[in-house]
Protein backbone atom coordinates (compact mmCIF):
# COMPACT_ATOMS: atom_id res chain seq x y z
CA UNK A 1 0.00 0.00 0.00
CA UNK A 2 2.90 2.33 0.81
CA UNK A 3 4.40 1.55 -2.61
CA UNK A 4 1.18 2.47 -4.42
CA UNK A 5 0.89 5.75 -2.53
CA UNK A 6 4.52 6.58 -3.34
CA UNK A 7 4.01 5.88 -7.02
CA UNK A 8 0.91 8.07 -7.17
CA UNK A 9 2.85 10.96 -5.56
CA UNK A 10 5.68 10.45 -8.02
CA UNK A 11 3.25 10.48 -10.93
CA UNK A 12 1.64 13.71 -9.66
CA UNK A 13 5.04 15.36 -9.27
CA UNK A 14 5.99 14.29 -12.80
CA UNK A 15 2.79 15.80 -14.24
CA UNK A 16 3.31 19.06 -12.34
CA UNK A 17 6.94 19.25 -13.43
CA UNK A 18 5.97 18.55 -17.02
CA UNK A 19 3.31 21.27 -16.83
CA UNK A 20 5.77 23.79 -15.41
CA UNK A 21 8.30 22.93 -18.10
CA UNK A 22 5.63 23.49 -20.79
CA UNK A 23 4.74 26.91 -19.42
CA UNK A 24 8.41 27.81 -19.10
CA UNK A 25 8.97 26.85 -22.74
CA UNK A 26 6.19 29.13 -24.01
CA UNK A 27 7.82 32.38 -25.12
CA UNK A 28 6.33 35.52 -23.52
CA UNK A 29 3.98 37.58 -25.66
CA UNK A 30 5.86 40.45 -27.28
CA UNK A 31 3.84 43.65 -26.78
CA UNK A 32 6.75 45.90 -27.76
CA UNK A 33 6.25 48.73 -30.27
CA UNK A 34 9.09 49.56 -32.65
CA UNK A 35 9.86 51.00 -36.06
CA UNK A 36 9.20 49.12 -39.30
CA UNK A 37 9.89 49.78 -42.99
CA UNK A 38 6.76 51.99 -43.22
CA UNK A 39 6.49 53.28 -39.64
CA UNK A 40 9.02 55.30 -37.68
CA UNK A 41 8.66 55.39 -33.90
CA UNK A 42 9.99 58.83 -32.91
CA UNK A 43 9.22 58.83 -29.18
CA UNK A 44 7.45 56.71 -26.56
CA UNK A 45 5.65 57.28 -23.29
CA UNK A 46 6.92 55.56 -20.14
CA UNK A 47 4.30 52.82 -20.49
CA UNK A 48 5.71 51.89 -23.90
CA UNK A 49 2.89 53.44 -25.91
CA UNK A 50 3.54 55.72 -28.86
CA UNK A 51 4.21 59.37 -28.14
CA UNK A 52 5.27 60.43 -31.61
CA UNK A 53 5.25 58.49 -34.85
CA UNK A 54 5.32 58.80 -38.60
CA UNK A 55 4.04 56.63 -41.45
CA UNK A 56 5.85 56.98 -44.76
CA UNK A 57 5.79 55.62 -48.28
CA UNK A 58 8.86 55.65 -50.52
CA UNK A 59 10.44 58.14 -48.14
CA UNK A 60 7.52 60.59 -48.27
CA UNK A 61 5.54 61.23 -45.06
CA UNK A 62 1.92 60.05 -45.17
CA UNK A 63 0.92 60.63 -41.54
CA UNK A 64 2.75 62.36 -38.70
CA UNK A 65 1.16 62.27 -35.27
CA UNK A 66 1.49 62.57 -31.53
CA UNK A 67 -0.56 60.71 -28.90
CA UNK A 68 -1.24 61.74 -25.33
CA UNK A 69 -0.27 59.16 -22.72
CA UNK A 70 -3.94 58.17 -22.40
CA UNK A 71 -4.08 57.23 -26.10
CA UNK A 72 -5.98 60.22 -27.50
CA UNK A 73 -4.69 62.18 -30.49
CA UNK A 74 -2.71 65.28 -29.54
CA UNK A 75 -1.87 66.41 -33.06
CA UNK A 76 -1.69 65.00 -36.56
CA UNK A 77 -0.65 65.93 -40.08
CA UNK A 78 -2.08 63.91 -42.96
CA UNK A 79 -0.62 63.90 -46.48
CA UNK A 80 -1.87 62.91 -49.93
CA UNK A 81 0.10 61.83 -52.99
CA UNK A 82 -2.42 63.10 -55.58
CA UNK A 83 -2.18 65.24 -57.65
CA UNK A 84 1.20 65.59 -55.95
CA UNK A 85 2.63 64.96 -52.51
CA UNK A 86 1.13 67.55 -50.16
CA UNK A 87 -0.11 68.17 -46.63
CA UNK A 88 -3.91 68.35 -46.76
CA UNK A 89 -5.12 68.09 -43.16
CA UNK A 90 -3.79 69.13 -39.76
CA UNK A 91 -5.51 68.82 -36.37
CA UNK A 92 -4.87 69.64 -32.72
CA UNK A 93 -6.86 68.17 -29.82
CA UNK A 94 -6.93 68.32 -26.02
CA UNK A 95 -6.07 65.51 -23.61
CA UNK A 96 -9.79 64.82 -23.07
CA UNK A 97 -10.29 64.49 -26.85
CA UNK A 98 -11.85 67.89 -27.53
CA UNK A 99 -10.89 69.68 -30.76
CA UNK A 100 -8.71 72.77 -30.40
CA UNK A 101 -8.17 73.73 -34.04
CA UNK A 102 -7.90 72.23 -37.50
CA UNK A 103 -6.54 73.32 -40.88
CA UNK A 104 -7.07 71.99 -44.39
CA UNK A 105 -4.83 72.76 -47.37
CA UNK A 106 -5.04 72.83 -51.15
CA UNK A 107 -2.60 70.72 -53.22
CA UNK A 108 -0.52 73.85 -53.91
CA UNK A 109 0.02 74.31 -50.17
CA UNK A 110 -2.34 77.26 -49.75
CA UNK A 111 -4.60 77.23 -46.69
CA UNK A 112 -8.13 76.21 -47.74
CA UNK A 113 -10.11 76.47 -44.49
CA UNK A 114 -9.48 76.50 -40.78
CA UNK A 115 -11.62 76.01 -37.68
CA UNK A 116 -11.12 77.25 -34.15
CA UNK A 117 -12.93 75.52 -31.30
CA UNK A 118 -13.97 76.72 -27.85
CA UNK A 119 -14.82 74.17 -25.13
CA UNK A 120 -14.91 71.50 -27.83
CA UNK A 121 -17.45 73.38 -29.97
CA UNK A 122 -16.79 75.24 -33.23
CA UNK A 123 -16.23 78.96 -32.69
CA UNK A 124 -14.88 80.41 -35.93
CA UNK A 125 -14.43 78.82 -39.35
CA UNK A 126 -12.70 80.63 -42.22
CA UNK A 127 -12.85 79.44 -45.82
CA UNK A 128 -10.47 80.89 -48.43
CA UNK A 129 -11.05 80.74 -52.19
CA UNK A 130 -10.21 82.68 -55.33
CA UNK A 131 -13.68 84.22 -55.11
CA UNK A 132 -13.14 85.59 -51.61
CA UNK A 133 -13.08 84.83 -47.88
CA UNK A 134 -15.93 83.44 -45.81
CA UNK A 135 -16.12 83.66 -42.02
CA UNK A 136 -18.54 81.39 -40.17
CA UNK A 137 -19.32 82.43 -36.60
CA UNK A 138 -20.84 79.99 -34.09
CA UNK A 139 -22.63 80.66 -30.81
CA UNK A 140 -22.52 77.71 -28.39
CA UNK A 141 -21.69 75.49 -31.34
CA UNK A 142 -24.62 76.68 -33.48
CA UNK A 143 -24.05 78.62 -36.69
CA UNK A 144 -25.13 82.23 -36.09
CA UNK A 145 -23.46 84.27 -38.83
CA UNK A 146 -21.90 83.77 -42.29
CA UNK A 147 -19.96 86.69 -43.78
CA UNK A 148 -18.52 86.57 -47.30
CA UNK A 149 -16.27 89.26 -48.77
CA UNK A 150 -15.33 89.05 -52.44
CA UNK A 151 -11.64 88.99 -53.32
CA UNK A 152 -11.91 92.37 -55.03
CA UNK A 153 -13.74 93.85 -52.03
CA UNK A 154 -16.61 95.08 -54.20
CA UNK A 155 -19.35 92.80 -52.85
CA UNK A 156 -20.43 91.09 -49.64
CA UNK A 157 -23.02 88.52 -48.62
CA UNK A 158 -24.08 88.26 -44.96
CA UNK A 159 -26.49 85.69 -43.53
CA UNK A 160 -27.59 86.10 -39.91
CA UNK A 161 -29.33 83.15 -38.25
CA UNK A 162 -32.00 83.62 -35.59
CA UNK A 163 -32.65 80.25 -33.99
CA UNK A 164 -35.35 81.54 -31.62
CA UNK A 165 -37.20 83.32 -34.43
CA UNK A 166 -36.61 80.38 -36.80
CA UNK A 167 -35.46 82.62 -39.62
CA UNK A 168 -32.36 83.88 -41.37
CA UNK A 169 -31.70 87.29 -42.85
CA UNK A 170 -29.69 87.65 -46.06
CA UNK A 171 -28.09 90.98 -46.97
CA UNK A 172 -26.07 91.35 -50.16
CA UNK A 173 -24.17 94.46 -51.17
CA UNK A 174 -22.44 95.55 -54.36
CA UNK A 175 -20.12 98.56 -54.56
CA UNK A 176 -21.37 99.78 -51.19
CA UNK A 177 -25.07 99.53 -52.09
CA UNK A 178 -27.55 97.00 -50.73
CA UNK A 179 -28.97 94.94 -53.61
CA UNK A 180 -30.90 92.46 -51.46
CA UNK A 181 -32.21 92.33 -47.88
CA UNK A 182 -34.64 89.47 -47.29
CA UNK A 183 -35.77 87.12 -44.51
CA UNK A 184 -36.13 83.39 -45.09
CA UNK A 185 -36.85 80.27 -43.06
CA UNK A 186 -34.01 79.33 -40.67
CA UNK A 187 -33.29 76.13 -42.56
CA UNK A 188 -32.48 76.55 -46.24
CA UNK A 189 -35.36 75.24 -48.32
CA UNK A 190 -35.71 73.93 -51.84
CA UNK A 191 -34.71 76.69 -54.27
CA UNK A 192 -32.26 78.44 -51.91
CA UNK A 193 -29.07 79.54 -53.65
CA UNK A 194 -25.43 79.18 -52.67
CA UNK A 195 -21.91 80.22 -53.67
CA UNK A 196 -20.64 76.69 -54.23
CA UNK A 197 -16.92 77.54 -54.15
CA UNK A 198 -17.17 79.02 -50.66
CA UNK A 199 -20.31 77.27 -49.31
CA UNK A 200 -22.05 80.61 -48.68
CA UNK A 201 -25.88 80.32 -48.51
CA UNK A 202 -27.62 83.27 -50.17
CA UNK A 203 -31.14 84.18 -51.37
CA UNK A 204 -33.98 82.03 -52.72
CA UNK A 205 -35.26 83.28 -56.10
CA UNK A 206 -38.06 80.71 -56.29
CA UNK A 207 -40.08 82.23 -53.45
CA UNK A 208 -43.05 80.17 -52.30
CA UNK A 209 -42.88 77.65 -55.12
CA UNK A 210 -44.96 74.56 -54.39
CA UNK A 211 -43.01 71.44 -53.50
CA UNK A 212 -43.77 67.75 -53.12
CA UNK A 213 -42.44 65.05 -50.82
CA UNK A 214 -41.30 61.81 -52.39
CA UNK A 215 -41.48 58.93 -49.91
CA UNK A 216 -38.58 56.47 -49.96
CA UNK A 217 -38.71 54.57 -46.67
CA UNK A 218 -35.37 52.89 -47.35
CA UNK A 219 -33.06 51.46 -44.71
CA UNK A 220 -29.53 50.09 -44.76
CA UNK A 221 -27.34 48.66 -42.01
CA UNK A 222 -23.99 46.91 -41.73
CA UNK A 223 -22.20 45.14 -38.90
CA UNK A 224 -18.79 46.54 -37.94
CA UNK A 225 -15.97 45.44 -40.21
CA UNK A 226 -12.31 46.37 -40.46
CA UNK A 227 -11.63 49.30 -42.78
CA UNK A 228 -8.35 51.02 -43.57
CA UNK A 229 -9.46 54.54 -42.58
CA UNK A 230 -12.05 55.94 -40.20
CA UNK A 231 -14.02 57.38 -43.11
CA UNK A 232 -17.79 57.13 -42.48
CA UNK A 233 -18.82 58.55 -45.85
CA UNK A 234 -20.43 55.23 -46.91
CA UNK A 235 -22.84 55.53 -43.96
CA UNK A 236 -23.73 59.19 -44.30
CA UNK A 237 -24.58 61.75 -46.95
CA UNK A 238 -22.55 64.92 -47.46
CA UNK A 239 -24.80 67.69 -46.14
CA UNK A 240 -24.19 69.78 -49.26
CA UNK A 241 -23.75 67.85 -52.51
CA UNK A 242 -22.97 70.24 -55.32
CA UNK A 243 -23.61 69.82 -59.03
CA UNK A 244 -20.27 68.28 -59.94
CA UNK A 245 -18.60 64.92 -60.40
CA UNK A 246 -17.37 63.54 -57.10
CA UNK A 247 -14.40 61.20 -56.95
CA UNK A 248 -13.41 60.38 -53.35
CA UNK A 249 -9.81 59.53 -54.22
CA UNK A 250 -7.68 57.66 -51.70
CA UNK A 251 -8.02 60.03 -48.76
CA UNK A 252 -10.66 61.83 -46.69
CA UNK A 253 -13.30 63.75 -48.67
CA UNK A 254 -12.30 66.99 -46.99
CA UNK A 255 -14.61 69.05 -49.22
CA UNK A 256 -17.49 67.71 -47.11
CA UNK A 257 -15.84 68.83 -43.88
CA UNK A 258 -16.65 72.47 -44.69
CA UNK A 259 -20.39 72.10 -44.09
CA UNK A 260 -20.95 68.51 -42.92
CA UNK A 261 -20.15 68.96 -39.23
CA UNK A 262 -20.59 65.30 -38.36
CA UNK A 263 -18.08 64.27 -41.02
CA UNK A 264 -15.58 66.89 -39.86
CA UNK A 265 -15.98 65.74 -36.26
CA UNK A 266 -15.22 62.11 -37.12
CA UNK A 267 -12.21 62.53 -39.39
CA UNK A 268 -10.60 64.97 -36.95
CA UNK A 269 -10.91 62.41 -34.14
CA UNK A 270 -9.42 59.61 -36.25
CA UNK A 271 -6.96 61.23 -38.68
CA UNK A 272 -4.54 58.33 -38.15
CA UNK A 273 -5.33 54.63 -37.82
CA UNK A 274 -3.16 51.63 -37.03
CA UNK A 275 -3.97 48.65 -39.25
CA UNK A 276 -7.59 49.79 -39.62
CA UNK A 277 -10.63 50.59 -37.52
CA UNK A 278 -13.97 48.85 -37.04
CA UNK A 279 -16.85 50.73 -38.67
CA UNK A 280 -20.51 49.79 -38.84
CA UNK A 281 -23.88 51.50 -38.72
CA UNK A 282 -27.03 52.24 -40.61
CA UNK A 283 -29.08 54.89 -42.33
CA UNK A 284 -32.76 55.40 -42.99
CA UNK A 285 -33.92 57.51 -45.92
CA UNK A 286 -37.45 58.67 -45.29
CA UNK A 287 -37.75 60.68 -48.50
CA UNK A 288 -36.96 64.00 -50.13
CA UNK A 289 -38.62 67.29 -50.89
CA UNK A 290 -38.45 68.59 -54.46
CA UNK A 291 -40.05 71.02 -56.94
CA UNK A 292 -43.46 69.99 -58.16
CA UNK A 293 -44.47 72.18 -61.11
CA UNK A 294 -42.18 75.15 -61.57
CA UNK A 295 -41.47 75.37 -65.30
CA UNK A 296 -43.00 78.83 -65.59
CA UNK A 297 -40.96 80.06 -62.65
CA UNK A 298 -37.79 78.51 -64.07
CA UNK A 299 -38.38 80.12 -67.48
CA UNK A 300 -38.90 83.48 -65.81
CA UNK A 301 -35.73 83.14 -63.73
CA UNK A 302 -33.75 82.00 -66.79
CA UNK A 303 -34.65 85.30 -68.50
CA UNK A 304 -33.48 87.28 -65.46
CA UNK A 305 -30.24 85.27 -65.44
CA UNK A 306 -29.63 85.95 -69.14
CA UNK A 307 -30.22 89.69 -68.71
CA UNK A 308 -27.64 90.14 -65.93
CA UNK A 309 -25.86 86.90 -64.95
CA UNK A 310 -23.40 88.70 -62.64
CA UNK A 311 -26.12 90.34 -60.54
CA UNK A 312 -28.24 87.18 -60.52
CA UNK A 313 -25.40 85.01 -59.22
CA UNK A 314 -24.43 87.65 -56.69
CA UNK A 315 -27.92 87.56 -55.17
CA UNK A 316 -28.87 83.91 -55.75
CA UNK A 317 -25.60 82.04 -56.21
CA UNK A 318 -24.46 79.74 -58.96
CA UNK A 319 -26.38 76.69 -57.69
CA UNK A 320 -29.69 76.11 -55.93
CA UNK A 321 -31.20 73.34 -53.82
CA UNK A 322 -32.98 70.91 -56.09
CA UNK A 323 -33.75 68.30 -53.42
CA UNK A 324 -33.72 68.19 -49.64
CA UNK A 325 -33.36 64.67 -48.25
CA UNK A 326 -34.69 63.60 -44.84
CA UNK A 327 -33.77 60.62 -42.71
CA UNK A 328 -31.61 59.28 -39.90
CA UNK A 329 -27.98 58.19 -39.79
CA UNK A 330 -25.88 56.44 -37.16
CA UNK A 331 -22.59 54.61 -37.09
CA UNK A 332 -20.14 53.15 -34.60
CA UNK A 333 -16.36 53.29 -34.75
CA UNK A 334 -14.02 51.01 -32.86
CA UNK A 335 -10.56 52.58 -32.96
CA UNK A 336 -7.43 50.79 -31.81
CA UNK A 337 -4.05 52.39 -31.07
CA UNK A 338 -0.61 51.35 -29.80
CA UNK A 339 -0.69 47.93 -31.43
CA UNK A 340 2.44 45.80 -30.92
CA UNK A 341 4.85 45.53 -33.83
CA UNK A 342 4.62 41.72 -33.86
CA UNK A 343 1.96 41.05 -36.53
CA UNK A 344 0.69 37.83 -34.94
CA UNK A 345 0.18 39.53 -31.58
CA UNK A 346 -1.45 42.53 -33.26
CA UNK A 347 -3.85 40.32 -35.25
CA UNK A 348 -4.78 38.42 -32.09
CA UNK A 349 -5.60 41.68 -30.29
CA UNK A 350 -7.57 42.96 -33.29
CA UNK A 351 -9.66 39.80 -33.23
CA UNK A 352 -10.31 40.26 -29.50
CA UNK A 353 -11.30 43.89 -30.14
CA UNK A 354 -13.80 42.78 -32.79
CA UNK A 355 -15.33 40.22 -30.40
CA UNK A 356 -15.55 42.83 -27.65
CA UNK A 357 -17.24 45.38 -29.93
CA UNK A 358 -19.66 42.74 -31.20
CA UNK A 359 -20.64 41.96 -27.60
CA UNK A 360 -21.21 45.67 -26.86
CA UNK A 361 -23.55 45.96 -29.84
CA UNK A 362 -25.35 42.61 -29.65
CA UNK A 363 -25.48 42.12 -25.90
CA UNK A 364 -24.05 38.63 -26.27
CA UNK A 365 -21.33 37.15 -24.07
CA UNK A 366 -18.18 39.22 -24.13
CA UNK A 367 -14.51 38.30 -24.13
CA UNK A 368 -12.76 36.20 -21.49
CA UNK A 369 -10.68 37.69 -18.63
CA UNK A 370 -7.52 36.51 -20.37
CA UNK A 371 -8.60 38.21 -23.60
CA UNK A 372 -9.43 41.37 -21.64
CA UNK A 373 -5.88 41.38 -20.25
CA UNK A 374 -4.53 41.37 -23.80
CA UNK A 375 -6.92 44.11 -24.93
CA UNK A 376 -5.89 46.24 -21.96
CA UNK A 377 -2.38 46.28 -23.41
CA UNK A 378 -3.56 48.63 -26.18
CA UNK A 379 -5.92 51.60 -26.51
CA UNK A 380 -9.35 50.60 -27.78
CA UNK A 381 -12.48 52.73 -27.75
CA UNK A 382 -15.94 52.32 -29.26
CA UNK A 383 -17.93 55.45 -30.08
CA UNK A 384 -21.47 55.99 -31.35
CA UNK A 385 -22.27 58.82 -33.78
CA UNK A 386 -25.54 60.01 -35.32
CA UNK A 387 -27.27 63.02 -36.82
CA UNK A 388 -28.56 63.96 -33.36
CA UNK A 389 -26.66 66.92 -31.92
CA UNK A 390 -25.78 64.99 -28.73
CA UNK A 391 -24.08 62.31 -30.87
CA UNK A 392 -22.21 64.66 -33.23
CA UNK A 393 -18.90 64.27 -31.40
CA UNK A 394 -19.65 60.67 -30.49
CA UNK A 395 -20.52 59.03 -27.18
CA UNK A 396 -18.31 56.32 -25.72
CA UNK A 397 -19.91 52.85 -25.60
CA UNK A 398 -18.73 50.86 -22.58
CA UNK A 399 -21.63 48.41 -22.34
CA UNK A 400 -24.50 46.92 -24.31
CA UNK A 401 -26.78 49.22 -22.31
CA UNK A 402 -24.92 52.28 -23.60
CA UNK A 403 -25.42 51.14 -27.19
CA UNK A 404 -29.09 50.32 -26.66
CA UNK A 405 -29.68 53.73 -25.11
CA UNK A 406 -28.01 55.52 -28.05
CA UNK A 407 -30.06 53.57 -30.61
CA UNK A 408 -33.30 54.31 -28.73
CA UNK A 409 -32.53 58.04 -28.84
CA UNK A 410 -32.00 57.87 -32.59
CA UNK A 411 -35.25 55.97 -33.10
CA UNK A 412 -37.18 58.42 -30.92
CA UNK A 413 -35.61 61.51 -32.53
CA UNK A 414 -37.11 63.61 -35.29
CA UNK A 415 -36.10 63.17 -38.91
CA UNK A 416 -33.09 65.24 -39.90
CA UNK A 417 -32.19 66.99 -43.12
CA UNK A 418 -29.45 64.62 -44.20
CA UNK A 419 -28.60 66.14 -47.56
CA UNK A 420 -29.14 69.23 -49.68
CA UNK A 421 -28.61 68.35 -53.33
CA UNK A 422 -27.81 71.25 -55.65
CA UNK A 423 -28.27 72.04 -59.34
CA UNK A 424 -26.46 74.63 -61.44
CA UNK A 425 -28.44 77.76 -62.41
CA UNK A 426 -27.13 77.16 -65.95
CA UNK A 427 -29.77 74.39 -66.14
CA UNK A 428 -32.71 76.78 -65.59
Amino acid sequence: MFKKHYLSLLLLATVLLSSCEKEDNVPPIDYAIGSTSHFELLDQHQNGWIKQGRYQLSGDPMEEFEYYENGYIKSAKVYASYPQQHLYMEVSRSEDNKPLWSKYYNPDGALWFETEYKNGLPSIKKVYSEAGTTIYTYTNGELSLVEFTAADGNSTATTTYDIAGENRNVIITSNGETVLDENYAYREQVGAGIYADSHVPVANPFGATETSYYKLNQAFSQSPSWQHDADPISFMFPYRLFDEFYNPGNYFATRFAVSTELYQSVIEQYPVTERGVLIGGGKYEDGYEYFQDNWEVRDSLAKVLDENPGLYKLKYGGEYIEKAGYGKIFFVIGAIRNLPTDSNVADDIKNIARKHMDALISGRTGITPREQEKLDRVWFEVKFFSTLKEHRDGVVINSAGDYKNAIEKVNAGELSVIQLKYKSVENL
